[in-house]
């Protein structure tokens, strides 16, 4: 008996809901666009083909809203050319009726949309059901206009560009005389091994150096040669440094020998490491971060490490594992 009165209920809300025309209000233009202005502005820019529109949006599956525009910051949303287009009457053909300053909602049956999602609709939202898009169109800009402010962009990037190797070139003339202070200041050897100039400064006789594929775990300090600290692994010397992150775990670094996740210097001075020993190394730019440089590290600039190896996981390092350099060790984010 409960269950016949479930299903009769279920049945009046069903036929309830189907029988509300969900196009009501709407107008349908001769390209099949389902609309419904909210706002007109008559003396608006007109949209054509090829623009970008620059606005907010808001997205409804039938009732339910999924994307609340009015929550957003204005931003492009969609160019009017032809790649962008799925079917006849779709969000292109419906944005081509618009002008800047207007606000329209267009009207999208569910099988229409399904392919512009990859079928990934929510289970709710079945065939019959229709999606609502209201569009809000904050500016325009025209083909040439994109065009001009691309290039306008590509000019800057060349002017940067260009005023990065003059500080570069004239850094890297510098570089030989920054690395003999420090070779003085810090008292290494005049002598590089394996790229570096290395110097331990609390030894240990275990003779346990890792190998290509071993895992190490590595406390560091990382400064520029002048002593003035860009990142470490070490809490103490963060807040001695007044570089101390609140929430950010001071522990120390893994990483996979050979599999190329450090700078090249960084990892050379821990290979030379028996485990347990600490060391000092001065790495070139070269094995460094380079003619760019990188964050608050200048191009062509040599870095100080202060290094402990804490622990050695033995393993294997597989060839096809073998990836191109990466350099992970950032400095602090300002």
């Amino acid at each position: 008996m409960k269950r016949t009165v479930l299903l009769v209920v279920c049945s009046i809300f069903a036929t309830t809901l189907f029988a509300q025309n969900p196009l009501e209000g709407y107008t349908t233009s001769e390209k099949k666009v389902n609309y419904q202005f909210v706002k007109r502005n008559p003396d608006g820019q007109q949209v054509r083909e090829n623009d970008l529109i620059i606005g907010k949006f808001s997205i409804q599956f039938g009732d339910s809203l999924v994307s609340d525009g009015s929550k957003m910051q204005s931003q492009p949303i969609v160019r009017t050319d032809s790649v962008s287009r799925v079917f006849q009457g779709d969000l292109i053909d419906g944005v081509l009726m618009m002008k800047k300053g207007e606000i329209c909602t267009f009207a999208f049956e569910r099988d229409s949309i399904s392919k512009l999602f990859g079928g990934n609709l929510p289970p709710y939202f079945v065939s019959g059901m229709y999606a609502y898009w209201t569009l809000e169109i904050d500016d325009v800009k025209t083909d040439q206009e994109q065009k001009e402010e691309e290039a306008a962009y590509r000019k800057e990037q060349e002017v940067k560009m260009k005023e990065q190797k003059v500080l570069s070139d004239s850094l890297s003339k510098l570089e030989p005389q920054i690395i003999a202070k420090a070779i003085k200041d810090y008292g290494f050897d005049n002598k590089q091994v394996n790229g570096v100039y290395f110097k331990k400064t609390l030894a240990n006789k275990s003779n346990t150096k890792p190998m290509e594929g071993d895992k190490v775990k590595v406390h560091y300090i990382g400064k520029f040669t002048d002593g003035k600290l860009f990142d470490t692994s070490v809490e103490e010397a963060a807040k001695q440094a007044n570089t101390f992150q609140q929430g950010r775990p001071y522990e120390p670094l893994e990483f996979i020998i050979g599999k190329r996740m450090m700078i090249p210097g960084f990892e050379e001075a821990v290979k030379m490491m028996n485990k347990g020993e600490k060391a000092i190394v001065l790495i070139p730019s070269n094995l460094a971060y380079g003619p760019e440089g990188r964050g608050e590290i200048l191009p062509s600039s040599p870095l100080i490490f202060e290094l402990e190896l804490v622990e050695i996981e033995k393993g294997e390092l597989p060839k096809s594992n073998i990836q191109p350099i990466k350099m992970n060790t950032a400095p602090k984010k300002k």
